[in-house]
């Protein structure tokens, strides 16, 4: 009798242990429920209520919901919904594509679709190149007779354009191939104090690309005075080096590419910016790409000293379509300076 009542004791026992046991394990599913569902009552994401029953759904839901957010601040911070006075029940589930923004100075670039009639066109790719077919009433001026010794001359380049019969009150459309050429002949246009001066977006390529009828047809201008006026804040000398670095917002850029870069560089605080992260296949990349990569590592009222020729010529214009306060070191004279650092022993 005895050891049957304590079988009924401890049956009880266990008993009542399961039972606590179970509701505790319902209190905490309804815990992490609670947790998960927090906040969305109506139906709304909650970023700040992380449902750890399904982590990895929820953080991506997350990074769409700081997406879209990012994108509503853009537009004005509000959504249609919002406008009205009504919050929005749509849940997010897919990251949303922030809108295109506009380059800065849209007048320097040109797509190959929106010649203008009144533009005045150079190709500055090589008297073969055009020859063998350009864009109609383009005239022939190789971006190489601009220099001396792979820098430019002002004296040879002032010849260039008066052959090619340019007046400094033209409106310029510069085109060129896949290489530095067209950048080239910006930079050294602008330093020359050309005022108008646009590039064509992908150059011949993309012309050829968009349908247009190249012709072998040369055009014979009349030959110019071409007058120049010196910009002087926009190349950097062995005399200026010294003043520009001790502005306070100066940045320094690096154009080459991370091998080069890796090897030696203008003192340690340059920054690598090759031309990778700024073309695809010849064309610029899109106004949004190009703030977010400049937005992280200049200001907008700073300076930058853009060097390591050729591919600096690309990185200037970049800057300047940006509207970004840029100057240039032509050369690699920069090498033979105190403020170089070499990793090569």
């Amino acid at each position: 009798m005895g050891g049957g009542l304590s079988r009924f004791i401890r049956l009880r026992e266990a008993s009542a242990a399961a039972l606590i046991f179970c509701l505790l394990a319902v209190f905490f599913l309804s815990f992490l429920t609670i947790s998960a569902m927090a906040g969305t009552e109506t139906g709304e994401f909650c970023p700040t209520c992380p449902d750890w029953t399904n982590l990895d759904g929820w953080l991506a839901k997350k990074d769409a919901y700081e997406q879209a957010q990012q994108s509503g601040q853009q537009s004005g911070g509000q959504t249609s919904g919002q406008q009205n006075g009504q919050a929005s029940n749509t849940p997010i589930t897919a990251k949303v594509d922030l809108p295109q923004k506009s380059y800065t100075l849209p007048e320097l670039i040109t797509s190959p679709s929106s010649i203008k009639s009144d533009q005045v066109i150079l190709d500055v790719r090589s008297q073969p190149d055009y020859l063998s077919g350009h864009i109609p009433k383009a005239r022939s001026m190789y971006w190489k007779d601009l220099q001396r010794n792979g820098i430019l001359d002002p004296a040879l380049a002032k010849e260039a354009l008066g052959r090619a019969g340019v007046n400094e009150s033209d409106r310029l459309l510069v085109y060129g191939d896949s290489g530095e050429g067209a950048a080239f002949a910006f930079w050294a246009l602008s330093y020359l104090g050309h005022k108008n001066v646009s590039l064509l977006d992908g150059g011949a390529d993309a012309a050829r690309g968009a349908g247009a009828s190249l012709t072998t047809n040369a055009p014979s201008p009349l030959p110019s005075n071409y007058t120049a006026h010196i910009a002087p804040w926009l190349l950097v000398t062995p005399d200026n080096l010294e003043s520009m670095f001790e502005l306070s917002d100066v940045r320094i850029l690096d154009a080459r590419d991370f091998f080069e870069y890796g090897k030696d560089r203008m003192t340690n605080k340059s920054i690598c910016l090759s031309q990778d992260k700024l073309y695809v296949n010849s064309r610029i990349k899109d106004a949004g790409t190009l703030k977010d990569l400049f937005g992280r590592r200049l200001e907008d009222s700073g300076t930058a000293i853009v060097y390591g020729t050729p591919q600096a010529y690309s990185l200037f214009y970049s800057l300047r379509l940006m509207g970004y306060n840029a100057t240039l070191l032509e050369g690699d004279w920069w090498k033979e300076t105190k403020w170089a650092v070499s990793n090569v022993r």
